[in-house]
């Protein structure tokens, strides 16, 4: 949203002035997108500390899990500067204990001003997958948006390269684990279409919390 958006100027064509925010409205506004930066800056900095212990938690699912695939791409993924968290949300669609500890995780930050509403719950409103397998992988990539909101900046300048393309480790370790929700629940799907599914769900969190991001420094809560 820009401060042009906020106070239209007069609409010539209308015949008339369009309808303006008042300066209190305004203001209230800009206080609110204020907060939500303190509170985002604050959850990300405890976010940090959190990464040991949801490190551990995500060793011991690789070894309940011979994987040597995932433990690669998991360890490149934090290698590379990626939220533990994000990883555990990941691993939150096929493992029940990281669900439960992912869970946590986002009770921790439940109080993020600009966290999304669940009428926005459309990152795959549009797949052929059935009801109960939409609505569950809905639920999920609607996690890792929230858990993406308390680091936004962190993910964005980790999971994305300057040139716009995702971090290929992040990308195939969400295409393993979309894959292994299927085949449990019996749905074949080519390896490229999950890949290009993961590639998909991700992109559409980031794109998120970009717009999200570029929304609250337009209303004046300044870098992150």
């Amino acid at each position: 949203m820009s401060l042009e958006s906020l106070n239209p100027i007069d609409d010539e064509s209308g015949g008339g002035k369009a309808a303006e925010i008042s300066d209190e409205v305004f203001r209230e506004q800009i206080r609110k997108a204020q907060k939500a930066q303190k509170a985002l800056k604050k959850a990300e900095g405890k976010a940090r500390a959190k990464d040991d212990r949801l490190a551990k938690v995500i060793g011991k699912f690789l070894q309940t899990r011979s994987n040597t695939a995932a433990m690669i791409l998991i360890s490149r993924c934090l290698d590379h500067n990626i939220p533990a968290g994000l990883i555990l949300g990941i691993l939150a669609l096929v493992e029940v204990e990281a669900q439960k500890e992912f869970e946590v995780v986002l009770g921790e930050n439940a109080q993020i001003l600009i966290a999304p509403k669940v009428g926005e719950r459309t990152l795959v409103a549009h797949t052929d997958f059935p009801p109960e397998v939409k609505n569950a992988l809905d639920v999920w990539s609607f996690g890792l948006l929230e858990f993406g909101l308390t680091q936004p900046a962190r993910l964005l300048a980790t999971a994305v390269s300057p040139e716009g393309e995702l971090f290929p480790s992040l990308v195939k370790l969400t295409t393993f684990v979309t894959r292994d929700f299927l085949v449990e629940r019996k749905i074949e799907l080519e390896f490229t279409r999950i890949e290009q599914f993961a590639d998909f769900i991700l992109k559409s969190v980031l794109l998120k919390i970009k717009n999200q991001i570029e929304a609250t420094k337009s209303l004046g809560g300044g870098e992150f």
